[in-house]
């Protein structure tokens, strides 16, 4: 979702979370879960403040009553996905407006397929339609690739209950109750922040060699402020990630949430993050000082032009999501793109507490590696398929070489060791102008053609 968070928010938040009095107190949030090849599970997460709305009599007693409306519209085919309302209803103690505090909250869950939408969100009092708010958003649904690990978006929790579990409720899901918190919003009297997430295709890695999940918390100067690291063990198509930040040690600021699967082969990062807001008056900023120099104006791409961001964005293209590769190309100012590379790399920083970010500068090592060694006429070395694997896997092991000969192109096999129990990968030069393509690979995920030789033998 996009929230802006400033810090006029702390004006609205204080400990009640109140809520302007000409707009309907309604949050909006949502994740994307795996489901299949096609599609994705959505789940949808509202949060409804009934301060200020009109209590009338039900047939059990005194109620409030709102309106939620969601509209999903292919932006390609204009053919609307959903187009449909939901009643929210709840009963209060008496008739007095001042009464009524408790958040209701809920969610809604979809299958929805592979496209790009626009979202509209629109809630009201149904006894008084001018109380309302709505929430506009483009929505991208990229399902998730079976052979490439991943990991889903971040839900953000007031409660995530283990113990006395109801499996009726709303909240239900993998053994647990995930109260949602569509606000993301925390505060002193409660700053407890639950997550839950979902890791997958982890069966696909060697089963000898586990995962390292990172969870990092920055600050809205980009500086981590909590960081912790956990094993993740192979062998399962998904496993479920939850737990807890406790925030209450942290001044009022807005906060980025981070959680970093690292590839144990490769050193490669799959990457999700939440940002939310907390309000604590009681902790005195003091980093606030030093905020002056901080972040992507302080930070090497504060001063890339526009080609050098979109040069760089081909180099770290083979490492970026789906969802990244999606929101670059949208991206159409140099402002953005800056900042959405100084992002890209400080969320896969594999130690924040260091000034040097490890994985940027291991991989552009990679790129000047791969532009020396495969450099040709017509492309530079980085985008050569020789180029692509050194950045994804790092130098081989081995590597033999096969000059051309009467009836053999040359070609060229690599082999990587502590990849999948031993992985080799076999080049050729089809065209004789030494573009060494890859003809086939024994990697999961890659090219695979057992009769490669006819390619480069002629026959």
């Amino acid at each position: 979702m996009k929230k802006i968070f400033s810090f006029f928010l702390v004006l609205m938040t204080l400990s009640t979370l109140s809520f302007a009095q000409n707009e309907l107190g309604f949050e909006f949030d949502y994740a994307k879960f795996n489901y299949d090849s096609t599609s994705v599970y959505l789940e949808f997460y509202y949060g409804l403040n009934p301060k200020n709305m009109q209590v009338f009599s039900g047939d059990k007693g005194q109620m409030i009553e709102a309106i939620v409306h969601i509209e999903i519209k292919d932006l390609v085919t204009n053919e609307f996905f959903i187009k449909k309302d939901w009643k929210v209803q709840d009963f209060v103690a008496t008739a007095s407006n001042d009464s009524v505090q408790k958040l209701l909250s809920g969610v809604l869950s979809f299958v929805v397929p592979k496209a790009k939408y626009s979202l509209l969100v629109k809630a009201w009092d149904s006894k008084n339609p001018n109380f309302n708010k709505t929430i506009n958003e483009t929505l991208l649904i990229e399902p998730v690739k079976s052979d490439k690990f991943s990991i889903s978006d971040i839900e953000l929790a007031d409660n995530i209950k283990i113990e006395n579990v109801d499996p009726n409720s709303i909240f239900y899901k993998n053994t647990l109750e995930v109260i949602s918190n569509p606000a993301m919003i925390y505060t002193n009297s409660a700053p407890v922040m639950f997550y839950y997430a979902e890791l997958y295709n982890l069966k696909l890695a060697d089963a000898n060699l586990n995962f390292s999940l990172q969870k990092i918390l920055y600050n809205s100067s980009g500086t981590p402020i909590y960081r912790n690291t956990k094993s993740v063990k192979q062998g399962h198509d998904a496993v479920v990630e939850y737990g807890v930040v406790n925030l209450s040690k942290y001044p009022t600021d807005s906060y980025n949430f981070v959680l970093s699967l690292i590839d144990p082969a490769t050193n490669q990062a799959y990457v999700s993050s939440k940002r939310f807001y907390f309000y604590n008056p009681g902790v005195k900023d003091t980093s606030r000082l030093s905020k002056v120099n901080t972040g992507v104006l302080g930070s090497e791409f504060g001063l890339f032009t526009k080609d050098e961001c979109d040069k760089m964005f081909l180099q770290v293209k083979y490492i970026a999501s789906d969802r990244e590769l999606s929101q670059f190309k949208s991206l159409d100012s140099l402002k953005a793109k800056r900042e959405f590379l100084y992002n890209f790399w400080r969320n896969r920083d594999t130690d924040p507490s260091t000034t040097q970010n490890e994985y940027k500068e291991e991989y552009m090592k990679r790129v000047a590696y791969a532009n020396k060694n495969f450099t040709s006429m017509i492309r530079e070395g980085f985008l050569t398929d020789r180029g692509r694997v050194v950045l994804l896997y790092g130098e081989p092991d081995q590597r033999d070489f096969y000059p051309s000969d009467s009836e053999v192109k040359p070609y060229e096999i690599w082999f990587y060791n502590q990849i999948e129990g031993g992985v080799n990968f076999i080049f050729g030069d089809v065209t004789g102008f030494g573009n060494y393509e890859l003809l086939h690979s024994t990697k999961r995920g890659e090219v695979k053609d057992e009769n490669w030789m006819r390619r480069i033998s002629g026959k």
